[in-house]
């Protein structure tokens, strides 16, 4: 359903049978004058089907025809006062060419009710129909009834506005198709960073499930001691209730997790995605994440080959992780730098290296780099404080895919990433 908005904005039908009719109406003015008095061959002609088509699309009655005709007459009769010509003189020479119109949309009503879906080739044929018959009547009303000696050259100019009028919809039809594929594809890139996103999360909220497991073992423990120790009963029941009551978020928690992981678990996960692809991702999303800063650092994304990628999310919640971090911490430094992001298959491994050229990490910081809940980042604005789950993220995936990741970093010399997975686990078994 489209947004109201832009339901506002489209025009009713008749709007668009009037702009048709002075569109073509205006156009008509520059042509010229062949064969009889009043016949105008003119690129009005051209452009009448392409909007007839393409703004009416199947509209299947021949009124855009007879608003066309009606304003073209009205038009072309105005001029003809202006210039001094009689009404009646002016009428009379000028009503065939609003006919013109009005027989060629009965003909491709007649020849074209499904206009959007015809092939090419028959969209031609009945254009160039419509156009000469349509002709051959304005002609011989122009003529005073009389038929010309040759249809051939009549014939002819019809061809080319015909398959003029073709091109242009082609052409259109292309560009739509074109704009329409860059649409999807920039949805689909939102929907795996989206999904990608909602998975790093799940990992912690399994986490999160087993820690308060253990809160609520404790919780329990502690009541069955109580009770062996005949405690005060208000004790007791405390303790139980603290028990009760953990077992409660645990469920809410785990009907959380289940709910997030039907919905992004068949997500694309049994499809591969081509490592170039997912590179690319990837410096999407930087840039849209870098804003009006993205020409302050550089992205650079190599690799020396490409690979079907079977744990795509896994694999970009790493990347994404480790470039975000780099590119925050060239930010709050000197504000310019360069990011460097390599991918290489050798053997049985594949090895992710992610280096840039910030402010390093301090020793102190080095050894808490993977601990949940520590954060270098901190916005003086706002007094926000990064939750420190981002490189905990990275080293729980790597983890799960039987993987290592070492850091190397001298402050003031910049840091680099090392990340060492079996390429079985990455690919799913499969190679180009």
């Amino acid at each position: 359903m489209e947004p109201a908005k832009y339901r506002d904005l489209r025009l009713t039908v008749w709007q668009r049978q009037l702009l048709t009719g002075v569109a073509v109406a205006l156009a008509g003015q520059v042509y010229l004058s062949l064969w009889a008095e009043g016949f105008r061959v003119s690129a009005a002609a051209i452009l009448f089907p392409v909007l007839l088509i393409g703004l009416m699309e199947d509209h299947r009655r021949p009124d855009t025809g007879l608003v066309t005709g009606l304003c073209v007459l009205l038009i072309r009769v105005a001029f003809d006062l202006l210039g001094d010509i009689p009404l009646p003189h002016a009428l009379l020479i000028e009503y065939p060419g609003g006919v013109f119109y009005l027989c060629y949309d009965i003909l491709l009503c007649l020849l074209l009710p499904a206009r959007q879906a015809t092939p090419p080739p028959r969209l031609a044929l009945s254009l160039w129909l419509c156009d000469f018959l349509s002709n051959l009547l304005n002609l011989w009303l122009s003529s005073r009834f009389t038929m010309p000696a040759s249809l051939l050259p009549l014939a002819g100019v019809a061809l080319v506005r015909a398959l003029t009028a073709c091109a242009i919809l082609w052409a259109g039809q292309g560009y739509r198709q074109l704009l329409l594929r860059s649409e999807h594809e920039q949805r689909y890139r939102r929907l795996f960073l989206m999904t990608a996103s909602l998975k790093t999360e799940l990992y912690f909220l399994k986490k999160d499930a087993e820690d308060i497991e253990g809160v609520m073992s404790n919780a329990y423990r502690l009541y069955e001691q109580l009770e062996e120790q005949q405690a005060d009963g208000d004790l007791n029941a405390l303790a139980l209730a603290i028990a009760r009551d953990v077992h409660e978020v645990k469920k809410d928690n785990l009907r959380i997790i289940r709910g997030l992981e039907e919905d992004v678990a068949e997500a694309y996960d049994h499809q591969s995605m081509s490592l170039s692809d997912l590179l690319y991702i990837l410096e999407v999303s930087t840039r849209q994440f870098l804003g009006k800063h993205q020409g302050d650092i550089r992205l650079e994304c190599r690799r020396n080959l490409d690979l079907p990628i079977r744990e795509h999310y896994r694999l970009l919640s790493i990347l994404k992780n480790l470039v975000t971090n780099a590119a925050e911490a060239i930010q709050a430094d000197r504000g310019r730098g360069s990011i460097q992001v390599d991918a290489a298959a050798e053997e049985s491994r594949f090895r992710l290296t992610v280096t840039d050229d910030g402010p390093g990490i301090s020793p102190r910081a080095m050894k808490m780099l993977f601990q949940v809940g520590y954060s270098t980042k901190f916005n003086e604005a706002t007094g926000d404080i990064s939750r420190g789950v981002g490189l905990p993220a990275v080293q729980y995936i790597v983890d799960e895919l039987a993987g290592t990741i070492r850091v190397e970093s001298q402050p003031g010399q910049g840091t680099a990433f090392f990340v060492d997975l079996p390429l079985s686990a990455v690919t799913g078994g499969e190679m180009l």
